[in-house]
């Protein structure tokens, strides 16, 4: 019969051979792989939901959003201008925006306007700007965080981004005197999208459209 101590030493032996090939066996696993810039962002985009929030500075002011999104077609949360806070959601093809209110205020019982959306990603900051990211220029690495730049429509902007595993954590936005900082969390973990508890919902005033004259179309004179 094996004595115990002569058991342990080789449970410990069997150990280290599987430590040394990898941790294959005995359920030790290695932490997932660091992504690289292009695929955190692929990653981030590609998500069921996550939690964003935004702050822009600009020589105009300040504002803020927090917002979670969802592939699923909704969006909610709410954006600070100033001392005014203003509630947004996208579900099922509507657009809901609240009443003015303090950022300190409850969100119970607010008053919605609702209206036809465009889709959520047409308001979700990172899908607007963690695309940017999908085509870099001059980059340069430092661990987990990446400078770049991006240039659209004539115009450079200088990023920094961070990924933390697979997806990225934050994005860094310069460009004149404006500057924009997103930072993203609970990737696939955020909660579902909904109205606050109470809300109540109306639709939102038609604006009419005074009607102009058809301006009458004049010729273009031909060389003879």
């Amino acid at each position: 019969m094996t004595g115990p101590r002569k058991l342990i030493g080789w449970l410990l032996l069997l150990l280290v051979g599987v430590l040394a090939s990898g941790g294959a066996v005995l359920g030790i696993s290695q932490a997932p792989k660091q992504a690289t810039l292009q695929a955190a962002v692929k990653n981030t985009l590609a998500a069921a939901n996550y939690t964003s929030d935004v702050l822009e500075s600009s020589p105009q002011g300040t504002q803020t959003q927090h917002l979670v999104y969802q592939s699923s077609g909704r969006l909610g949360g709410y954006v600070d201008s100033g001392t005014v806070r203003v509630y947004v959601a996208v579900i099922d093809g509507m657009e809901y925006q609240s009443n003015q209110v303090a950022p300190g205020a409850s969100n119970a019982h607010l008053t919605f306007q609702k209206q036809p959306s465009q889709p959520s990603k047409s308001y979700d900051p990172v899908h607007e700007y963690v695309a940017l990211a999908s085509s870099p220029k001059n980059v340069h690495q430092d661990g987990n965080t990446y400078t770049f730049s991006v240039t659209q429509q004539g115009q450079t902007a200088s990023f920094t981004a961070t990924v933390i595993g697979q997806y990225l954590s934050s994005l860094t936005i310069t460009a004149s005197s404006a500057q924009l900082s997103l930072t993203i969390s609970s990737v696939n973990t955020s909660p579902r999208v909904t109205l606050p508890t109470g809300a109540k919902v109306v639709d939102a005033p038609t604006t009419t459209i005074p009607s102009t004259p058809a301006t009458p179309a004049t010729a273009t004179p031909t060389a003879s």
